[in-house]
Formats: structure tokens, C-alpha cells, sequence
């Protein structure tokens, strides 16, 4: 059976029907361990599950109306960011991010964009997710953990400590937005369940702020 030429940077054609909806989204590890994933892939599924996982909402990134970011086709993606813009600086050890995407401007006339620091000692990530448009719907930002992260909200403090396989523990809080824990899946060869924070903003809310900071530091040995 013949076969086509693969397409430009060596991928077969029709790879794209594989490609997600998730600008702007991150992961994060500490060590060797695994804290902010994405929900994964599965190419080798077909349906609602494989189409599931390509969403926006399967991201840890900001989701606008329960609309994905990037239009998901059966061969493909179909209206998808026009302008991507990324810009990092480095300053006294401490990294920043400036990112932004115009995926949402058809539809709703609204650009994402999204702010990272990281603190030199990569103790202390925090963010700034915003919306810029005249008329701003409803929208959630998104962290999914890996399994093997153990979950507990903190409500009175619009908190969440994240302790990781290592004993570490981590604590997400946010403003200007309502925190919750709720269900999600990783995929690694087989789909695991797992929790995801989620920020929930209400209409018109212009920006989300949220910080992800190490609390269990251990204490510096002393000698006499």
C-alpha cells in the first residue's frame, strides 16, 4: 500500500486531527514529583473520550464560556489563536512570564492573557490570569494535579494544600474568584482519576490572581 509524503517537521499527514485546545496551559513539577499536569492524550481512542481530552477544559489554563479556545474537528482543529504572544524576562534570579492568546476574540472579542512569576528559588509561582474585552462572560481557570497529589480545601481561606508523594506541601489561593476542588482523569496509558482546582470568576470579573507557594520549608540545622 502506497504512502504519502509526511507533512513539513516529519509529521504524518492528518496529525493535526490529534492537536489540543489548550494555549497557554503549563505543568509543574517539584523534584521528582509531578504537581500541575494536563489531562493527557489518547490518540488511539476515538469519540467523546479522545475528543474530551483535546478540549480547553482538559488543560490547566483559563476556560472562557465552557468554550474551547481552539474549534475541535474530527480532522482536526478548525478556528484556532491567530496571534500567540510570549515574553520572558529575567531579573535578579526571579523569572517572568507575559503570555496572551486571541483565541476567544471570535465569538466573544476577548484576548487571554497570562502572567507568571517564579521566585528565584522556585519556592513561589505566582499568577495573573485576565480577560480584555467589552463584555466579559463567565470563565474558570483551571489546575489539574497528578494522582498523586492529595487535595484539601482550606474554604475559609479561598485556599487549597497540595501534599505531594515527597511529604512537601504545597498551598494554591486565589482571589477575585470562588475555589473549588472537583473531579478529573489523567491519562497515562490507562486513565487515572485525579482532582483539578478550579478558579470560577464571575461575569465582568477583569483578572484572576492566584499563587502557588511551598509551606512545609524544612528548618535550617543549627549546631551548638
Amino acid at each position: 500500500e502506497g504512502r504519502g509524503a509526511p507533512a513539513p517537521g516529519g509529521l504524518p499527514r492528518h496529525a493535526d486531527r490529534y492537536h489540543h485546545a489548550g494555549t497557554l496551559a503549563f505543568e509543574m513539577s517539584v523534584g521528582r514529583d509531578r504537581l500541575i499536569v494536563n489531562c493527557g492524550a489518547a490518540p488511539a481512542a476515538e469519540g467523546a473520550w479522545r475528543d474530551a481530552l483535546r478540549a480547553t477544559a482538559a488543560h490547566s489554563t483559563l476556560v472562557l464560556a465552557d468554550t474551547n479556545s481552539s474549534e475541535l474537528r474530527e480532522e482536526g482543529l478548525g478556528r484556532r489563536p491567530e496571534a500567540v504572544e510570549a515574553e520572558r524576562q529575567e531579573a535578579n534570579g526571579a523569572q517572568w512570564l507575559d503570555a496572551s492568546h486571541d483565541g476567544y476574540r471570535r465569538g466573544f472579542g476577548a484576548l487571554h492573557r497570562r502572567r507568571l512569576y517564579l521566585s528565584e528559588s522556585g519556592d513561589d509561582l505566582r499568577g495573573e490570569d485576565s480577560v480584555e474585552g467589552e463584555e466579559i462572560p463567565a470563565y474558570a481557570v483551571r489546575f489539574h494535579l497528578h494522582p498523586g497529589v492529595v487535595a484539601s480545601p482550606q474554604q475559609e481561606e479561598n485556599a487549597v494544600l497540595l501534599r505531594l508523594p515527597s511529604g512537601a506541601s504545597w498551598r494554591l489561593r486565589a482571589s477575585r474568584a470562588r475555589l473549588t476542588v472537583e473531579e478529573s482523569v489523567f491519562m497515562a496509558g490507562e486513565p487515572r482519576r485525579t482532582s483539578q482546582v478550579v478558579l470560577s470568576a464571575e461575569p465582568g470579573t477583569a483578572s484572576v490572581q492566584w499563587a502557588l507557594s511551598r509551606v512545609n520549608l524544612p528548618n535550617p540545622t543549627t549546631s551548638d
